[in-house]
């Protein structure tokens, strides 16, 4: 059977295969199409989120307040208990003129006009510098009860940590995340199940001819392959209708976002990774329904 081994013969056979139920093999493709689109936009959006919530964790600031009649023993104590904490990269201490000038540069020329300098609050003050890697849910939450237990140190009047307004946003991506898990997984199984039928019935109207096939001698390599590639086929068809899908609706939220909200933002919803994702992505999931449905159905 070394003919039967031919790329030729293997290609038209699985198309042959597609023909016999045209409908469901469509079906099939559009279904792979809008799972490969869909998950391939959930992953770039959650990559996107990953990277934001990086961005603000390097942003993390805490500000110790102390109060005004803090001396330099208290403020060297208090900034020996911060330097001692894991997380805490580096603290900064201000005097009440230098804080008071820090404010001034941070109210504009319309306040300050007119403004007794006397005016414009300062205290001392410890800036800490907090380490990225703490950007993470748990970490955070973590050192929030720590900043918090601060507030009872003596010679500190208050304390200010933005990461308690992080905390909200940690939790919707984490919310995000396992919704799109799920719907995920719910889309690929969809489009796995549409291939694994469309491949059972394949193997049902060819019964005869497969078993002709194995009485001449045929390998169950040989028989198997054609149905295999049908469902290679059908993932690489919905892989080109999703790039065919993200490249109409870039030029869409492209034209958009220049035309009506008049910005120039460099961005793609076809970006390297998610062009890899679809040629990959598409013939393996069709390729694994095949396989499941050849290897239930196909009894050689």
């Amino acid at each position: 059977m070394k003919r039967g081994a031919h790329p030729t013969y293997v290609l038209t056979q699985a198309l042959q295969l597609l023909r016999g139920s045209p409908w469901l093999a469509t079906v099939s493709a559009l279904t792979i199409a809008l799972a490969l689109t869909l998950v391939g936009l959930f992953a770039t959006v959650m990559f996107n989120a990953g990277k934001l919530m990086q961005d603000l964790g390097q942003s993390l600031a805490l500000s110790v307040y102390l109060q005004e009649s803090a001396s330099e023993p208290d403020i060297a104590a208090v900034r020996t208990k911060l330097e001692g904490h894991e997380g805490i990269r580096k603290v900064k201490v201000l005097t009440r003129e230098q804080d008071r000038e820090r404010n001034k540069r941070l109210l504009s020329s319309e306040l300050l006009q007119g403004l007794d300098e006397a005016a414009i609050p300062g205290q001392p003050v410890l800036e800490v510098e907090i380490d990225a890697a703490l950007a993470s849910r748990g970490d955070v939450d973590a050192l929030v009860k720590w900043t918090q237990a601060l507030k009872g140190v003596a010679a500190v009047e208050d304390v200010e940590f933005g990461a308690e307004k992080l905390r909200l946003l940690f939790a919707l991506v984490e919310i995000l995340r396992t919704i799109g898990i799920v719907l995920s997984g719910v889309l690929l199984a969809s489009s796995m199940f549409f291939v694994f039928s469309t491949i059972r019935l394949a193997v049902f109207s060819r019964r005869d001819e497969i078993e002709i096939l194995a009485l001449v001698g045929a390998t169950p390599g040989f028989i198997r392959l054609p149905f295999l590639v049908e469902g290679a086929l059908q993932g690489l068809v919905g892989a080109a209708l999703a790039a065919g899908l993200l490249g109409l609706l870039h030029i869409e939220l492209r034209g958009l976002v220049r035309d009506v909200y008049m910005l120039n933002v460099a961005w793609s919803l076809l970006p390297p990774g998610m062009i890899a994702w679809l040629v990959l992505g598409g013939p393996a999931v069709g390729l694994a329904a095949s396989a499941l449905s050849v290897g239930r159905y196909l009894k050689l």
